[in-house]
């Protein structure tokens, strides 16, 4: 299994003139309260926690077999400078979630079913700025599909897309396993291949730029970032930042790039108004490049 796999698997609008940066530094005020609890999505239950107050939600998805209250405590509370409440959760089988049960293969579609029963027992309500990260693009976009009036806007970390899926065969046939259950990786791909674009949500693909990983080859990564650039071209109102000198995990490396793209998301929201053009989100986030236009991939 190479290694991007394994980060695979362990893993406002912007002010436009006179933002500042501090949306980029943790925050020293007291920290939000926050909360937590589980809820059962059909007889096994999965944990969440939610710090800050405030609408839209912020729901940060982590990678595959990746457990969200652990991979995004940290970068949680540099989001505090965005007054708004940030919820994540743990997948089945993730962090301190229950298993699934035996039996029929996760999809991206029941993945998106499980969040969205979480999201009402726990009552998270909408309207979702929802923030994936690698894997947990696929489901991000079934779960948009399937429920498009909870999802306002979306924010992109480098995230998995359906054309990738084939890509990864090429030299590395390893089961996508997430929560100690090997996916339908196949119906999953069919599912996010018929999912509705994107739409007029103001949306964020963030991409990382060095595709350094051991284990990818050096042919895959410009492909990789054509197919970051065809899922910024499905939608109406949106912009691809390449962050700088960082690898998969952008929000570990350039969480600036992170906390920027997400601050521009919920202010669009908010205002009910499009996004900013690119040159000033990165004039304030300087850790990153407008990726250059384009519809993007072919695999």
């Amino acid at each position: 299994m190479s290694v991007r796999r394994i980060m695979l698997v362990t893993s406002t609008v912007l002010a436009v003139a006179g933002c500042n940066s501090d949306r980029a530094q943790p925050s020293h005020e007291p920290s939000p309260v926050s909360e937590g609890g589980r809820v059962d999505v059909g007889g096994y239950e999965l944990a969440w926690r939610c710090v800050g107050d405030g609408t839209p939600i912020v729901v940060l998805d982590a990678g595959l077999d990746t457990a969200g209250s652990t991979e995004w405590s940290e970068f949680s509370q540099r989001l505090s400078s965005l007054q708004t409440r940030i919820c994540t959760y743990d997948r089945a089988g993730t962090g301190t979630s229950d298993a699934r049960p035996a039996g029929e293969a996760p999809t991206a579609a029941s993945q998106a079913s499980e969040l969205r029963m979480v999201l009402e027992g726990a009552q998270i309500s909408p309207p979702y700025v929802l923030v994936p990260h690698s894997y947990a693009g696929l489901v991000a976009r079934v779960y948009a599909d399937r429920y498009p009036d909870d999802v306002a806007g979306f924010v992109f970390e480098d995230v998995s897309t359906a054309w990738e899926i084939d890509l990864w065969r090429r030299w590395d046939d390893s089961p996508w396993v997430d929560g100690g259950q090997r996916t339908d990786i196949q119906e999953t791909e069919r599912q996010v291949l018929r999912a509705a674009p994107l739409g007029a949500r103001p949306t964020v693909v963030v991409s990382q730029d060095t595709y350094s990983e051991e284990g990818v080859p050096g042919w895959a990564g410009p492909i990789f970032a054509r197919q970051q650039a065809r899922l910024a071209s499905l939608g109406e109102d949106v912009i691809h930042l390449v962050a700088k000198g960082s690898g998969h995990w952008i929000h570990r490396d350039r969480p600036d790039v992170m906390v920027f793209a997400i601050g521009a998301v919920v202010d669009a929201v908010r205002a009910g108004t499009d996004l900013p053009e690119c040159a000033e989100v990165v004039g304030s986030a300087p850790s990153a490049v407008c990726a250059p236009p384009g519809p993007g991939a072919t695999s």
